[in-house]
């Protein structure tokens, strides 16, 4: 595998002889590395970067990077080759730009032992839901008694999913709707919650309110424990002029991810209150706080949670709420719809269409 030479270690400095020292100086032998190398390919979610140069769906060797999310979204060890060796790194520190600018700045990763630091700064990119798009970055390697390596770098934060990530930096910008606004009609047809303003996508996890945070470690230690690590901050949405529902996300797997919602004053003050998904009458054991996998149709105040009992997508639970006034001036989730498929045999059905256990009136 080729490797990738620094540009100014070629420059000349006037004389031939100085070329020639030029040239012999050491360097760091970055290589690039394409995803046929990485085991048991690119995870669901990821952070990766590839020279800019480079097109990791068309070219053999084009990574820079790469850092695997497990099943609940929690980073796992990046990797990046120098020479024959392929060095492990953890994050060890984050910073951001100044606004209005929080969605870029700097990510860097180091080895244990403390040999092999890489730097990454942000400086162009969108983010669509769970998914940053880089499109201008810059990667630089250190490592002791060596000029740093330099390299312009496209990327990729959060779940691609099906779209390559070149044809990803057309998307949108980062106020998103993961229902309606997204173009998505519900299939669920009957009666409507309080109508939301169309979110507005969080760009740090320091935008949830210190009275959301506190609610979810009081009331969800163990449903919502490490919100920080995921790959997205999560979502706000109006209800009206007083109040603003948070969406705060809590994992992120390979196949479905969790949230929960709460309420605060608007602007947020010291009061939050967070909000339980009732049970249907049949189904006995305390409320839970996590909505699966929620589609959020915010014009309507209906909110779709699916759970799946495999990856293949052919069991599960599948349930609907609105979102309704409740007592004491806050507001709640009412089941609307409750539908279970126990067995698990391997033919495929839109959720919405498994067995209804429980229907709520009118």
């Amino acid at each position: 595998m080729p490797s990738v030479k620094l540009p100014f270690l070629a420059l000349a400095l006037g004389l031939g002889v100085s070329h020639l020292a030029a040239a012999q100086e050491p360097a760091i032998d970055l290589k690039l590395f394409g995803k046929h190398e990485i085991e048991g390919g690119l995870s669901t979610c990821h952070l990766a970067f590839w020279q800019s140069n480079k097109d990791p769906e068309a070219d053999k060797y084009a990574y820079l990077i790469y850092m695997p999310y497990d099943k609940d979204g929690l980073e796992l060890q990046a990797v990046i080759e120098i020479g024959r060796e392929r060095i492990a790194l953890g994050e060890s520190a984050r910073g951001d730009f100044d606004p209005p600018q929080e969605r870029l700045g700097y990510r860097l990763y180091s080895s244990a032992d403390h040999a092999t630091h890489v730097l990454v700064r942000i400086e162009e990119a969108v983010v669509t839901g769970s998914l940053q798009t880089v499109s201008k970055a810059t990667v630089t390697v250190v490592r002791e008694d060596l000029p740093p390596f330099v390299a312009g770098a496209k990327g990729v934060i959060g779940c691609p999913g099906s779209p390559a990530p070149e044809t990803a930096q057309a998307a949108p910008e980062a106020v998103s709707d993961e229902g309606a606004a997204a173009g998505a009609s519900s299939p669920y047809t009957g009666p409507v919650g309080l109508p939301l303003a169309p979110p507005v996508l969080l760009t740090a996890t320091s935008e949830v309110p210190p009275a959301v945070r506190n609610e979810i470690a009081t009331y969800a230690p163990d449903q919502c424990s490490e919100p920080d690590t995921l790959a997205y901050p999560g979502q706000r949405y109006a209800v009206n002029d007083n109040f603003i529902l948070w969406e705060v996300p809590c994992f992120l797997g390979a196949y479905q991810g969790t949230s929960i919602f709460a309420i605060t004053q608007n602007p947020p003050a010291d009061w939050a209150a967070m909000l339980s998904l009732p049970n249907p009458p049949a189904l006995e054991g305390e409320n839970n706080a996590q909505m699966m996998n929620p589609e959020v149709f915010a014009e309507r105040g209906v909110f779709l949670s699916t759970s799946l009992g495999r990856g293949e997508g052919d069991c599960g639970t599948y349930q609907v709420f609105r979102l309704m006034d409740a007592p004491g001036e806050t507001f709640e989730f009412q089941l609307m719809e409750y539908r279970e498929k126990v067995n698990c045999d391997g033919v495929q059905s839109e959720p919405s269409e498994w067995p209804l256990q429980f229907q709520a009136g009118e």
